[in-house]
Order: C-alpha cells, then structure tokens, then sequence
C-alpha cells in the first residue's frame, strides 16, 4: 500500500489551544502544539507553526479545513506545498523514493507528519530571513556611503525586534532540535525520526538561519550603537557651541 503525504501552510500560526474544532472528525491526539485528526483511512494533522498535513484525505475534505483556518487565522496569499511518498514495508525507513513506514498507525503518521511540516514552516522563516538579511546589507551600504544611519532610531529598534522574534518564534512552534515526546514515547520511532530530520536537513538548515540571525542582530547593535555615538557628539558640540556663544556675549557686553 502507498499514497501520499500532502503538506500546506495557509496561515501563519494555529491557535490550536484556544481554538477546538475538529471537523466532525475523530481526535485521536490534541495538545498546543499539534492536533490528529482521523475518519476512517483519512488522517488531518494540524501543526501551531500554521502547517496542515493531510494522508488519505480527498480534495473536498482538504479544500474545506484550509477554507475554514485561513478565515479563522492570519492567511498567507501564496501557500508553501509539499509532498511525501509513504508506503509500508518491514521496517520504517527512510529513502530516495520516499518514507517507509512497518505501521501506518497514529505514532507513525504524525512524526512524519511533524517532520515534514517543520520543513515547510522552515522554508516560510528561510524567505524571512533573507529579507531581513537583504535590509541589514541596504543598511550597513547605506553607513559606509554616507557614515550616517539612514531613517528614525525607532525603526531600526523595531528591526531589531524582529530579528529577535523570527528566532523565538523558529524555537518555539518548529522545536526543530526537539525530539518530539511521541519519540520517547514510542519504541523504535528515535531512528526514524533522525533519518526523517537528516533527510529533510532539518538541522543544518535551522543552523544556517540562526546564523544569519546572529549576523543580522549584530550588524543592526553595531549600526544603532554608532548612531547613538553620532547623536552624543553632535549634542557635545552643540553645548560647546552655546557656551562659546555665551562667552561671546559676555564680553560683548563688557
């Protein structure tokens, strides 16, 4: 037996813990970070990163959760897609073709389904962080050229804050480093869910954003650090000035 597992993000975060719909579907696992969902031989997965993943679900059922969460969620206009082969076999394993799995039980069907929306979660932050990274270069030419930071210091914190954000955010609804509790919980399921996360480079490519964050926050520190020397130095010579001019006068009027 073999089919397909489709991955979607239609919206940019699922407020799974304060939100309960199920779809007249069973639930099968529910907590803040991710909902299974299951009607006989079609499973719905929901991840908090926004991520749905659907196995065995015909295009009706599919066409109609992602209507309802992109009403009830902040939408994004050009939903990331992706795919995975899954077929059973003797053992779980993971290869060229695609994943198989000994089981197409519960455990198994939502740590794929985990990993792979991790991965398109990531894809969503990767195009982020580019641009953030693209603004920091604009900046930094734009203080070599001129030896001033363009705009207000208020923008630029605000800027920094994003960068800070886009991290926290990765760590917090991806846990891409994170063995997921279904791991611990099931045996057999650590080596699957390695080789799932190494074929997808989960890690390497969560490294590679971090990194970019770090160059990002440490540019922008730089920039805003300078901008304040900048600021200060002007201020001293302003005091000067009206001291000199004070001075002036004084004698002036002797």
């Amino acid at each position: 037996m073999s089919s397909i597992l489709h991955a979607i993000q239609p919206v940019r975060h699922i407020a799974l813990k304060n939100w309960d719909e199920t779809f007249d579907m069973d639930l099968v696992d529910n907590n803040p970070a991710h909902r299974l969902l299951r009607d006989g031989d079609a499973w719905v997965a929901m991840f908090r990163s926004g991520v749905l993943c659907f196995f065995g679900a015909g295009p009706a059922l599919q066409a109609r959760i992602i209507a309802s969460i992109q009403a009830q969620f902040t939408a994004i206009s050009n939903p990331k897609v992706e795919e995975l082969f899954i077929k059973t076999g003797e053992r779980d394993a993971v290869g060229r073709d695609g994943v198989t799995l000994k089981h197409l039980d519960e455990e198994r069907i939502l740590l794929v389904a985990l990993r792979l929306a991790q991965s398109l979660a990531l894809e969503l932050h990767e195009e982020a962080v580019e641009t953030l990274l693209e603004t920091t270069l604009n900046l930094l030419s734009e203080v070599t050229r001129t030896g001033r930071l363009p705009g207000r210091r208020g923008s630029h914190l605000r800027f920094l804050a994003s960068t800070s954000a886009t991290r926290t955010e990765i760590l917090s609804r991806l846990a891409v480093l994170d063995n997921p509790d279904i791991v611990w919980e099931t045996p057999g399921l650590e080596i699957l869910s390695r080789e799932l996360s190494a074929d997808l480079e989960l890690t390497s490519r969560f490294r590679a954003l971090d990194e970019k964050l770090d160059a990002i926050h440490e540019g922008l520190e730089i920039m805003i650090v300078a901008s304040r020397h900048n600021r200060e130095t002007v201020l001293e010579w302003i005091i000067i000035i009206l001291i000199t001019a004070e001075a002036l006068i004084m004698l002036l009027g002797k």
